[in-house]
């Protein structure tokens, strides 16, 4: 093995022990010795390897929110042109704001810690939860206040805030409480006819608080 395969590899393991305890206990009460401990690696490698720990829970955020900064779940409201938002088209942008979070929350490619990690940074004060906030949560909220903006010009910043998060917490929620749901459901994952369901239940939910069609009245209509 070179060097440079050596030192990535390193690299990815350090990543993914650090995601691993954040996503069991929170980015402030993970240590560099659990880190050592669990990965195998001394001190000295995580420091050569990133120079301090926050610049390797840094890596870490960077690593779990790589997808929602290439395929944001908001892209279709960022995109929405008024004068194309029919009822039946924002209807139908709500199924894609859904199916995409879901899809990239769940994603079975990915690490299990990145789901949880993300609700972590949710509830982390300091430099991680800005760095989430800049490349992913600030633009997704002005991303959805534009759409229900669109849906509703009358309904203000309250309002839109609630929707948002009646809208992505049950998401979430499968996300953070991933183990005891799991245990409930008596499974190893979450099925795709399980997180459709969850899509299904949570788009015509906000179909029906926003007076959209649901989709049933969408067939053949776009």
């Amino acid at each position: 093995m070179t060097e440079y395969k050596k030192s990535r590899k390193t690299r990815e393991l350090l990543i993914d022990t650090v995601g691993e305890l954040a996503a069991d206990v929170g980015f402030a009460n993970v240590s560099m010795r659990a880190v050592a401990e669990r990965s195998g690696e001394n001190l000295g490698s995580i420091h050569y390897h990133f120079g301090s720990k926050d610049a390797l829970f840094e890596e870490v955020v960077k690593s779990a929110i790589a997808d929602f900064k290439e395929q944001p779940s908001w892209s279709a409201a960022a995109g929405l042109e008024v004068a194309d938002a029919t009822p039946e088209k924002l209807s139908q942008v709500i199924r894609e704001i859904v199916h995409q979070q879901i899809c990239m929350l769940f994603n079975p490619e990915k690490p299990r810690w990145h789901a949880p990690v993300i609700y972590q940074l949710l509830q982390y004060e300091g430099p991680l939860c800005e760095l989430f906030a800049r490349e992913v949560l600030n633009p997704e909220i002005a991303a959805m206040r534009r759409l229900f903006k669109i849906v509703n010009p009358e309904m203000d910043g309250d309002e839109i805030l609630l929707h948002t998060l009646i809208l992505n917490m049950p998401i979430f929620s499968h996300a953070n409480y991933m183990t005891t749901i799991l245990k409930l459901l008596n499974t190893s994952q979450y099925s795709d006819e399980y997180l459709q369901r969850l899509e299904d239940l949570l788009v015509r939910q906000t179909q029906l608080l926003l007076g959209l069609p649901v989709d049933e009245e969408l067939k053949g209509t776009i």
